[in-house]
């Protein structure tokens, strides 16, 4: 078949997916199991992608964000070295969020179009997990690693047909999301990535849309390159008088290089803007843990979990880093925002708190398989598929997390809500139960209390220390600890701890503990989450190289982890 035959084709098949498409329009109906105030967890992941971003296909992945959904809800998905993979647990909810920087490259070069252009040649003749990083090379470096972002050569040479391409790859997008939404059993989100990689820095953020009113035009890092003009664009063309509500989620900030939580030196326009959209950061995904650092010159098992360090996105030794570098990229990993988010409040009078964000996890898949973060069955990252060596040089990654929300039911409209009101948390991969509460009273595991404040609330007015009740719930392997993170600002500086509440070496299934803040000060901004630590277990690497027979040749793969689930922040702000 040739290229033109083809692209007549898929463009034919395009057309006809778009007339027949569904309309999908909101019900005011609830789901048979609901009941009003009854919160449940539901379990999805809000950073996937498909063979539509360019990174995923220049390394073999071809699957379309419908076979993505496809999926997430439990059918049978082949990777790129043929090897069939499924889910043995079935997501709730799931987002597709491809790169917007390239939807009019995708769909001139790949898929509907399949241009005879020269340009397109080593993105269609070699996309394979062998020689995707010339794919890699050729397109996704010389285009968003600069700091002034420039077009690809076929945008320069014709922009009004790049922007048509766009907005029809976006088009695209939103039909096959909206056609896998199914209200009750499964939702998908509408979304994708504005991915900012200015001098190799990632400071990418995932656009999620509450339903199908959603932005005329993918928002990319190519016209729209600092985060406030990402902010500005979805102020202006995502009107909640036109139904359109969205969320901008930072995830990677391990590789952010410490950019772009600028809040100390932001305006209060900015700040505001801030403040709408980024409610939530991903704390953990395929590409390292972002929860913490220690000190300069310190070492700290509490930080230690899947550690990827970089700088300008190269994989960088730790002593490669002076002390502002590595204290600048501390201060954007989430404990760090989470603290210069209180400075701010306190430094504000109580008037801005630009960083008040929840936690959620997910993947970063980049083979189109949302929510496949089980150690013994993940194959590597999209570099590593089909082969073991190749796999092993980034041994670094890890499968991702997931995002559980606490929800009435399984919809669009209450997910959302859980998701903007912050009563969601993360864990690396396991599905742990975890839920936090707060009150001005004591609390006791088993006691019913109306008026308690959940994960991702605020306490304004306190006499007295609060109260803390924490609940947790094994998945498959046992939990071990239970500990709470604290941040607050004593004397005008940042200070954080951690305190261990619950211990048992040999493992617990059902865990609940009350606990008081022994050290509250009623005058200092605060913020208390959860961390849930499994029993160890081989890490996927482990299991990779057991099964291969290599663990000699890569001894440092052959390793335990602890999973572990995060629980969003509750925070106390006095008035000022």
């Amino acid at each position: 078949m040739t290229r033109t035959t083809r692209c007549l084709m898929c463009a034919l098949v395009c057309v006809i997916q778009v007339a027949w498409s569904p309309s999908v329009s909101a019900s005011d109906q609830h789901c048979p199991y609901f009941e009003s105030g009854s919160k449940q967890v539901y379990w999805g992941d809000l950073h996937v992608h498909s063979g539509y971003s360019l990174d995923a296909w220049g390394y073999g992945t071809s699957a379309t964000p419908a076979q993505a959904f496809a999926f997430a809800r439990g059918g049978v998905l082949e990777l790129a070295n043929s090897t069939e993979i499924q889910l043995d647990r079935p997501l709730d909810f799931m987002a597709v969020t491809d790169h917007a920087e390239w939807f009019n490259l995708m769909h001139i070069c790949t898929d509907p179009e399949w241009s005879d252009a020269a340009y397109c040649d080593t993105m269609t003749t070699k996309n394979t997990p062998q020689l995707g990083s010339e794919v890699f090379a050729d397109y996704v470096i010389p285009t968003i690693t600069k700091a002034s972002p420039v077009p690809t050569e076929l945008c320069a040479a014709n922009p009004e047909h790049c922007q048509r391409m766009q907005t029809q790859q976006w088009h695209r997008i939103q039909v096959q999301g909206n056609q896998a939404n199914d209200p009750c059993n499964f939702t998908s989100f509408l979304g994708y990535e504005w991915s900012a990689t200015g001098d190799f820095s990632h400071n990418h953020r995932n656009i999620i849309f509450a339903n199908s009113h959603v932005t005329t035009e993918a928002i990319d890092y190519m016209r729209f390159p600092t985060p406030a003009k990402l902010w500005s664009e979805l102020d202006r063309q995502c009107l909640i008088a036109d139904g359109c509500e969205v969320l901008a989620i930072p995830h990677n900030t391990n590789m952010g290089d410490g950019k772009s939580f600028d809040v100390e030196s932001e305006s209060a326009d900015i700040l505001k803007l801030r403040s709408r959209y980024e409610t939530l950061v991903e704390i953990h995904q395929g590409k390292g843990n972002s929860e913490c650092l220690p000190a300069f010159g310190a070492t700290d098992e509490d930080c230690s979990f899947e550690i990827y360090l970089t700088k300008n996105s190269r994989p960088t030794a730790r002593s490669a880093y002076s002390e502002g570098e590595w204290e600048r990229m501390r201060s954007s990993h989430v404990r760090g925002l989470l603290l210069r988010g209180i400075t701010a409040y306190e430094r504000s009078n109580g008037k801005q708190h630009p960083l008040q964000l929840g936690i959620i996890g997910s993947t970063d898949n980049h083979a189109a398989a949302g929510g496949f973060v089980e150690e013994d069955a993940w194959l590597g990252s999209v570099f590593g598929v089909g082969d073991f060596d190749r796999r092993m040089t980034r041994r670094a990654f890890n499968p991702g997390g997931l995002v559980a929300v606490w929800a009435e039911e399984n919809t669009r409209s209450s997910i959302f809500a859980a998701l903007k009101r912050r009563e969601v948390y993360a864990t690396s991969g396991p599905r742990i139960r975890a839920k936090l509460s707060a009150s001005t009273q004591a609390i006791t595991c088993g006691e019913a209390r109306e008026g308690l404040v959940p994960m991702g609330g605020e306490m304004n007015r306190l006499d007295s220390a609060p109260h803390f009740l924490v609940q947790a719930q094994f998945d498959r392997v046992p939990i071990q600890s239970v500990e709470i993170i604290k941040g607050e600002i004593v004397a005008g500086q940042a200070k954080e701890s951690v305190q261990q509440i619950w211990h048992d070496q040999n493992g617990g299934l059902d865990v609940c503990v009350s606990w008081q803040d022994p050290d509250f000060q009623s005058e200092s901004p605060a913020f208390w989450y959860v961390r849930v630590l499994q029993a160890p277990t081989p890490r996927w690497s482990a299991h990779d190289c057991q099964r291969e027979g290599r663990c000699d040749d890569y001894p440092d793969a052959n390793v335990a982890v602890r999973e572990r689930a995060w629980t969003s922040p509750i925070w106390y702000l006095p008035e000022l």
